[in-house]
């Protein structure tokens, strides 16, 4: 990451904590405030976007937490949506302009077995035949 780019984390950074609003949002994710502003600065900055986990119910009541049914899904989402659209805008702080975010490069998976490997280009080739 460059200077620019990591100065212009640094002050959205400081910009959001100092929003009186974010306390409340922090402590709604669970997360210190300097986190949340962190990543707030570092996905508005990068234009990256944040990766989206899924996990199975079982899960998530192992980790205490009690699995949305899909109509709960539905209505958060369908509520969130309308408060992004309602509000004209998807950040408050979209003054700051964006650096553009290298795409990832892809890592070549490598067979652990080479004769695994050796295997399966062979069955590949009969099953193209």
């Amino acid at each position: 990451m460059n200077a620019d780019t990591q100065q212009q984390i640094e002050t959205l950074r400081a910009r959001v904590a100092a929003d009186p609003r974010t306390r409340a949002i922090a402590k709604n994710l669970n997360l210190s405030v300097e986190d949340y502003a962190g990543l707030v600065a570092h996905f508005k900055v990068t234009g990256e976007e944040p990766q989206f986990m899924v996990a199975s119910d079982e899960v998530l009541r192992q980790h205490g937490c009690k699995p949305p049914t899909a109509a709960n899904v539905h209505g958060f989402l369908r509520a969130e949506k309308s408060v992004i659209e309602m509000s004209g805008r998807t950040s408050s702080f979209d003054d700051l302009p964006r650096v553009g975010a290298r795409a990832p490069t892809p890592t070549p998976a490598v067979a652990a077995d080479p004769a695994l490997a050796d295997d399966l280009k062979r069955s590949m080739k009969r099953t193209l035949r």
